[in-house]
């Protein structure tokens, strides 16, 4: 091997793409403080005050290798039968902010009791193989990598006392937020 291709990226531009695993599941990103509704209390809104629980952005990891990000993601998309561009791409991201001043106005309607409100998005995780073509005529050299992205966005209101299922995304904004065991 010459010493110059030691250090040569593979060229991945036209390589053929290959899916590991890939999962979409929805994750925590911001919670409300704790509503409190006392029996009788006349209806009214409640402006909600965001908490950051955790951020989702865009990632490709290839090893250093120059990967195409926009084929990866179009294939990404066509595997997960999205019709559109639907996964957060470069430049764009997430941190649990969907109105400029936290999540939301919200009327409890004078029901009494504790409330949780949560705000989550589609986390895809993905494992690939670039099947690409070396600097100086190899053929075939793999590039393995992972892709991090999100898409779309979830709200959750609960009300303290009624646990959610074990495995929910809002079931962590449960835990954090509401005071009773949690067994």
């Amino acid at each position: 091997m010459s010493p110059s291709a030691v250090g040569a990226s593979p060229n991945c531009s036209q390589a053929s793409i290959r899916w590991g695993q890939v999962d979409v599941s929805t994750k925590l990103i911001a919670v409300s403080q704790l509503v409190t509704v006392e029996k009788g209390q006349k209806p009214g809104w409640v402006r909600l005050t965001r908490h950051h629980v955790r951020t989702v952005t865009f990632g490709i990891d290839a090893g250093g290798a120059v990967v195409p990000g926009r084929r990866l993601f179009a294939s990404l998309e066509k595997r997960l039968g999205y019709d559109l561009p639907t996964v957060g791409r470069r430049g764009t991201w997430t941190s649990g902010r969907f109105d400029k001043d936290g999540l939301g106005p919200v009327d409890y309607l004078g029901h009494p009791g504790r409330f949780v409100e949560a705000a989550g998005v589609g986390v895809v995780d993905a494992s690939f193989v670039l099947d690409c073509a070396g600097t100086h005529g190899a053929t075939g050299t793999p590039v393995y990598g992972t892709l991090t992205s999100w898409r779309g966005n979830s709200g959750a209101s609960m009300r303290c006392g009624i646990v959610p299922d074990k495995g929910k995304w809002f079931r962590e904004a449960y835990d954090m937020v509401c005071p009773e065991d949690h067994s």
